[in-house]
């Protein structure tokens, strides 16, 4: 099975027999599942024709299968079998998709849904950190056909900008011997927790350590202080970003008999932490990509200019055969509309692959 299109009459099914008889009417199973042929219809551009059945070496559209997905298998009962589904290849472009009136929300996930089952080299995915609903392809005239259907097909008003990235803030230097007390009395129980903690850069990710001595901080306590402060990672202070590439070290506190429990010292850990991060300096980090641009040798002077123009840091460059292979550094921001500048700038004999490679400091 090759193809999936949902029509107005229902959902079409494009396959190619390899072996034997399909015929209208047939039970098939297909990953487990037992799906029934309802049609058996032969495509000539826009014009349908019904069959009775389909031989070894027709390419059919057939209707019924409800859950069938491209790349699947059809087989007869008992005779179960995988092929080796077509390859897809990975998506190089995206845009960010969203709805212009409010009440489309729901409408715009169910058509994108619907997209990326008929063609499966489009990718929907909704980012965890900026919230926007990103749309992938293989290129921006594949998109762009992509949302000419959502608007004509679909009748939905949809706006497509360039998608944010997710940017990261770093500490540079930190704070030594920041106290924090949580007290809270309410009537009943109250909460009480005094920590003092040392902020420090470190290379990458959260480290987090304990120099209590003396038992001053139970080992429980200490546990519920690092929740405390990965809960304080989620936004830190330039711009509500995650925080990155600290360490953080405990090196005094206090308890209370009765008032003291996990909740206090998670909360005096979490609140600690974010009056430590105003204090420290830090700086925002972008994610970059490592982008290799394959182009012909006598194109590679504008590939370099335009790397350069993009903040891209070029690591090497290599020709061989009247081909030059480019590796550099970009900025993911930056490689936006680049597939199709390079095919401008190469006459269309120019590609590239990106894949991340972390992040890097914002200038």
């Amino acid at each position: 099975m090759f193809k999936v299109v949902a029509t107005a009459t229902g959902r079409l099914t494009y396959l190619r027999v390899y072996s034997g008889t399909l015929r209208k009417g047939d039970q098939v199973r297909d990953a487990g599942r037992t799906e029934r042929i309802a049609r058996v219809l032969r495509v000539q551009a826009d014009r349908q024709s019904q069959v009775d059945s389909a031989v070894a070496g027709d390419i059919v559209a057939v209707a019924g299968p409800k859950a069938a997905r491209v790349g699947a298998t059809f087989s007869a009962l008992g005779d179960e079998l995988l092929l080796e589904p077509p390859p897809t290849a990975d998506p190089v472009v995206s845009v960010a998709v969203e709805a212009r009136r409010a009440g489309d929300g729901d409408r715009l996930a169910s058509a994108l849904a619907r997209l990326a089952e008929e063609d499966p080299s489009l990718v929907v995915r909704t980012d965890p950190e900026t919230g926007q609903t990103v749309l992938s392809g293989l290129g921006e005239l594949h998109l762009e056909v992509a949302v000419e259907k959502l608007r004509r097909d679909r009748g939905l008003d949809v706006a497509v900008g360039r998608p944010s990235v997710a940017h990261r803030e770093a500490v540079v230097r930190g704070v030594s011997g920041l106290l924090y007390r949580h007290v809270k009395q309410d009537g009943g129980a109250g909460q009480f927790a005094h920590v003092v903690l040392d902020v420090e850069p470190a290379a990458e990710g959260f480290q987090f350590a304990s120099a209590i001595v003396g038992g001053r901080v139970p080992r429980e306590y200490v546990r519920a202080v690092e929740a405390g402060c990965r809960d304080a990672l989620a936004d830190g202070p330039l711009g509500g970003h995650p925080v990155t590439g600290l360490r953080v070290v405990l090196t005094d506190g206090a308890t209370h008999p009765k008032d003291s429990s996990d909740l206090a010292f998670r909360t005096a850990g979490r609140l600690g932490l974010r009056e430590a991060l105003r204090s420290s300096v830090l700086r925002l980090l972008e994610p970059v990509a490592a982008v290799v641009v394959t182009v012909p040798a006598d194109a590679v002077g504008g590939v370099l200019g335009d790397l350069a123009a993009r903040r891209g840091r070029v690591a090497g460059s290599e020709v061989r055969a009247g081909t030059a292979v480019v590796t550099a550094t970009v900025p993911v921001a930056e490689l936006f509309g680049y597939a199709n500048r390079l095919r401008s700038r190469t006459q269309g004999r120019g590609t590239f692959t990106a894949r991340p490679s972390g992040y890097a400091p914002v200038p």
